[in-house]
């Protein structure tokens, strides 16, 4: 059985959506939210959410005092209870059988792997952008956070889960993990938003992801780096 765990951070908007999506998928054990909203009101809108859609018996809600991804989903992997964890951010769908796709994929010495992604806009550009993320991945043997990464709990847990750092994290633990074994790929994908191609532009945004990954890769700081890509959020 699998741990989903969802790192929230004033997304409101998102929630219902979100909660109606994960309770629908079989298998999954336990789904916990990791709220870091600094907005009341974005909190009390997660809290109603649950309460009047009857989910609240079915979804774990943790409130973390501190934002950011990494933090937020070490903190979610701490409080779960199943064998396998699997990472989704909120703007992010998962096939309706992600589970026996884990199930099957996390066999032998397979330890950790990720989805395919496959954006949620039409047109030819989105459809380059995600082939080229996919390809990627699959040459690098590495992951990002909206292609769903999903480890074993025991492993996780023991190379003490995501580095804490504003940015970055995803790649950082899947270096990490690629010690251990070569990841899992599914190829059915999560559906990912491609709002932030939409916000600042597709070639801007491409370029910029390409500068953050070229100056990580050179040493740069991660702290320097979130600054960067914060406007793209």
């Amino acid at each position: 059985m699998i741990s989903l765990v969802i790192p929230l951070y004033n997304e409101e908007r998102q929630v219902e959506s979100l909660v109606a999506h994960v309770v629908g998928l079989a298998g999954i054990g336990e789904i916990i939210l990791v709220d870091a909203s600094d907005q009341k009101a974005s909190r009390k809108i997660v809290l109603d959410c649950l309460r009047e859609t009857g989910f609240s018996d079915r979804v774990k809600l943790l409130h973390c005092d501190r934002a950011g991804r990494a933090w937020q989903m070490n903190m979610g992997a701490r409080a779960a209870t199943q064998p396998i964890l699997l990472f989704l951010h909120c703007d992010t769908r998962l096939p309706d059988d992600a589970s026996a796709l884990v199930a099957s994929a996390l066999t032998g010495e397979i330890s950790w792997g990720r989805f395919d992604v496959r954006l949620d806009q039409s047109g030819w550009v989105f459809r380059l952008i995600e082939t080229m993320i996919n390809l990627r991945s699959r040459c690098r043997k590495l992951a990002t956070g909206d292609q769903g990464i999903f480890v074993k709990t025991r492993l996780f847990l023991e190379i003490d889960g995501f580095p804490d750092i504003p940015l970055m994290e995803d790649i950082s633990l899947s270096r990490v993990l690629a010690q251990y074994g070569k990841p899992a790929l599914v190829s059915s994908p999560v559906i990912t938003s491609a709002r932030r191609w939409s916000k600042a532009g597709v070639v801007k945004t491409i370029f910029l992801m390409w500068k953050l990954r070229f100056l990580f890769w050179l040493g740069s700081s991660p702290e320097k780096l979130a600054l960067m890509y914060r406007h793209v959020r």
